[in-house]
């Protein structure tokens, strides 16, 4: 009888296990393995733009959506209904990263605008007429390239607080296209994540492009831990026009609490090697405490990026 006892409770102890490991199984599902893009290229693919971000939730929105990731209680919320976890999360160098499946999940979600009635106007008598030509298309904006410098295995600088030149520059140049993008131009990003690419390459994309303008975000570094203040850089053979972008950028960033160093000449080669007017940006020094502080805050971050969007949008309505 004893022998009998037994025999059923190790049955029971046994299929008992094998139930946890099958719930072990589901919960560590895809979600856990699956790979994680940057927030603002996730808020990039769903063509919003993130209006707030800080370390419980970060919020993108267009005109008629609004998404919040709520990181503390783990929900992607679409219009104000939650719709899901967020799941597995990373910070990399001060980015967010989230699950990329998070976009199909959103795009289901999303509010579309309302289509105007489509009017079938009576029949009417069968007119032959000769076709008019086409009429040229309109060009609504100008095209304009973005390069975040640095990338992947290539960090940049690392500031005195231990972030890298290659997170900052990637936060502010997707801020500046977002808002390019919002008054009709079309802007092209040499990298919208941890990418690494070569410099001929960063110039390549521009020419191939026929851009506007071409524009390299950079941050700066020295051994004097005082050295502080914004620079632009054009090429020492740079046109007129690349010299009145330049100082059009400058004007503008000098409304920022970061100081000027004005407009400085220096062949490096994405300005040489770009067709269109082109301009370097060190946005600050990553060596000085108080401006590596500045360039990681998020409220200054979109201060020169706005400022840098004006400059550029300044100088292409002349």
């Amino acid at each position: 009888m004893k022998r009998i006892v037994s025999l059923i409770l190790l049955t029971f102890v046994s299929l008992t296990l094998t139930g946890c490991q099958q719930q072990a199984a589901k919960t560590s599902g895809k979600l856990a393995d699956e790979k994680l893009i940057n927030a603002y290229y996730l808020a990039g693919k769903l063509y919003m733009n993130v209006t707030s971000t800080d370390e419980e939730k970060i919020s993108f929105a267009d005109s008629f959506n609004k998404v919040v990731l709520d990181f503390r209680n783990d929900q992607v919320v679409v219009n104000g209904k939650a719709i899901g976890p967020v799941g597995k999360t990373k910070k990399a160098d001060g980015m967010t990263l989230v699950r990329m499946s998070l976009l199909n999940e959103i795009k289901t979600k999303l509010n579309k605008p309302v289509e105007k009635p489509v009017v079938v106007a009576p029949t009417q008598p069968k007119v032959i007429t000769l076709p008019e030509p086409p009429k040229p298309k309109k060009v609504t904006g100008k095209t304009i390239v973005i390069d975040p410098g640095h990338g992947g295995q290539d960090p940049g600088a690392k500031s005195v607080q231990g972030f890298y030149e290659k997170t900052v520059n990637l936060d502010v140049a997707l801020q500046i296209a977002d808002m390019l993008r919002e008054t009709g131009h079309r802007v092209i990003m040499t990298r919208d994540s941890d990418a690494f690419l070569e410099l001929e390459e960063r110039a390549g994309v521009a020419n191939r492009a026929k851009a506007d303008v071409f524009i390299s975000i950079h941050s700066d570094s020295a051994a004097r831990k005082s050295a502080n203040g914004f620079s632009v850089y054009i090429a020492r053979s740079a046109s007129g026009a690349a010299e009145e972008l330049a100082e059009s950028i400058d004007d503008r960033m000098t409304r920022t609490s970061i100081s000027s160093n004005g407009v400085k000449k220096a062949d490096y080669r994405v300005l040489v090697q770009t067709q269109c007017p082109a301009v370097l940006i060190e946005l600050g020094y990553l060596s000085n405490y108080w401006e590596a502080k500045q360039l990681k805050n998020a409220a200054m971050q979109k201060k020169l990026a706005q400022a840098i969007a004006d400059g550029i949008t300044n100088y292409l309505n002349k």
